[in-house]
């Protein structure tokens, strides 16, 4: 197996070592990954190479122009990676997925495309593990051009707390997205906005106040994924008989409006029906049939805002005829 050795500088800050070289761009490319959510969505993390990004890098290069700051990688086990204190100077194996690109990945695209060759400065860090590396792209990205943000919720999953909100609502979001029998399943956008879908920025919004008011602060999480189930179901149940299709149930603005009414069709069915089943969450959402969408069509907070309130007055002024009725 071949052997890489270049002459490096050994920096320490905070008792974190990192190590300062130069390498030939295209060398680097063969021996490089890149973690990419979209790709990997277990364990990768870095957003989509932005393929014109990369071009206009070569562009940038090949009119002369140098390429001053470093790209960030994290070696990995197979690289062996070695530092020599008295001869200054590092080794690993020049063999496939040695190095993690954590930050420069666009750089290294646009260089290895180049036909200049290329020495690019490097900044390798040495035993980092997948915490780590996220940690540092999340440090390094949210400093220069900003992570989307639904990918920054995504990524959150190597870090939050087990018993966290970020760990509650992104175990729900999965839940939801994968599980054959919700209704959102296949409608779910994990690293970026995506028509027609929910990614995680607009359920942030739509979650995140619920899961500190009861009902959903008082049940395991396998109970707050069945709620979510039957609730989700039975607007689903709704919107196909009034419009032929469910497709408004994976529009982010009736989404947040419709989980705006979340907690007063939850008490409703609770005390019309002593339970959270799907049937019952059908009988209390029969008054959504008779909201006129088209005027109801905004995007914005405000839009979505009102929305949220005409259909909370609308199933809390049919549960008021319900019992006038008797």
């Amino acid at each position: 197996m071949a052997k890489i050795s270049l002459s490096a500088l050994a920096l320490k800050y905070n008792q974190v070592e990192f190590y300062l070289t130069v390498m030939n761009a295209k060398r680097l490319f063969k021996i490089a990954k890149v973690s990419r959510a979209e790709e990997d969505p277990e364990m990768g993390f870095q957003r989509a190479l932005g393929k014109q990004r990369a071009i206009n890098i070569k562009k940038y290069i090949e009119d002369g122009n140098v390429i001053p700051g470093a790209i960030i990688l994290s070696a990995q086990e197979k690289a062996d990676f070695n530092f020599d204190h008295r001869n200054r100077t590092i080794t690993f194996n020049e063999v496939s997925n040695s190095f993690l690109v954590i930050d420069g990945q666009h750089r290294l695209y646009g260089a290895n495309m180049s036909e200049v060759e290329v020495i690019l400065p490097l900044c390798i860090f040495n035993g980092l593990n997948t915490e780590q590396e996220v940690q540092y792209f999340l440090d390094v990205n949210g400093y220069q051009k900003g992570v989307p943000k639904t990918l920054r919720i995504e990524l959150l999953k190597f870090i939050a707390e087990p018993t966290s909100k970020d760990a509650i609502r992104k175990a729900l979001f999965d839940a939801l997205d994968k599980d054959v029998e919700s209704p959102l399943a296949g409608k779910m956008a994990r690293t970026k906005s995506v028509p027609g879908k929910i990614s995680h920025v607009p359920f942030k919004n739509a979650i995140d106040p619920l899961l500190d008011l009861a009902p959903m602060n008082n049940l395991s999480q396998d109970q707050r994924v069945k709620l979510l189930f039957n609730y989700l179901t039975a607007v689903e149940n709704i919107l196909i008989e009034t419009f032929g299709n469910s497709d408004k149930l994976s529009n982010t603005a009736f989404f947040q409006a419709i989980m705006g009414a979340f907690i007063d069709a939850c008490n409703l069915a609770m005390t019309r029906f002593n339970n959270y089943k799907v049937e019952s969450f059908e009988k209390v959402f029969e008054p959504l049939k008779e909201i006129d969408f088209e005027y109801h069509k905004g995007t914005n907070q405000q839009a979505i805002k009102e929305l949220s309130s005409v259909i909370r007055n609308v199933i809390a002024i049919s549960q008021k005829v319900s019992e006038d009725i008797f």
